[in-house]
């Protein structure tokens, strides 16, 4: 009887431990690390640690597919939320060259979170440089750059979405109660 409890008290830790380095890991979308690539590499392990039982080759393909979306949804929204709130095309360009030369120069500056920051940074800064080229005026040009900004926001918020999604699914699959 108490060997039972004891075990049943290991397999709760053990569920508990493995839910949250899941979760964790799917906190990374916001540092720019590719969390839900690294939800997929701790799937593959508990996979190969399991014979595949219960994640199987299924709900692997599955977590790519849902990775793979993520990361489009996220380009898709990061470049065009502030053309879809009116940012002519200079705006756009501006934001997305903005935001790839700002995480650049943000992580040589602090790696990981510079990145991030610099990203959001370029984003802002390149929309508003790109619109103010195009439109010569400052106010319009500030209000795209915030879009550009927001826009990069919810694209990361969507992917850390998508991210839960993948991690209740393994959960789903790997409850041993």
């Amino acid at each position: 009887m108490g060997h039972e409890i004891l075990n049943q008290i290991g397999q709760w830790m053990a569920y508990l431990l493995w839910s949250l380095l899941l979760v964790a890991a799917s906190l990374f979308v916001y540092l720019g690390l590719g969390g839900n690539f690294i939800i997929i590499g701790l799937a593959l392990i508990h996979a190969l640690l399991t014979g595949f039982d219960p994640i199987g080759w299924t709900l692997l393909g599955i977590l790519v597919g849902l990775a793979l979306i993520g990361e489009g949804l996220e380009f898709l929204v990061g470049t065009f939320f502030a053309a879809r709130k009116g940012a002519s095309r200079s705006g756009v360009v501006g934001a997305f060259l903005g935001g790839l030369l700002g995480a650049v120069i943000g992580n040589s500056m602090l790696p990981v979170l510079g990145a991030v920051l610099g990203g959001f940074g370029g984003a802002f800064l390149g929309a508003v440089t790109g619109e103010y080229r195009h439109q010569k005026n400052l106010e319009p040009s500030l209000r795209i750059g915030a879009l550009a900004f927001s826009g990069r926001l919810l694209a990361i918020i969507i992917k850390h979405i998508i991210g839960l999604v993948m991690v209740f699914l393994i959960l789903k699959k790997t409850n041993p109660f």
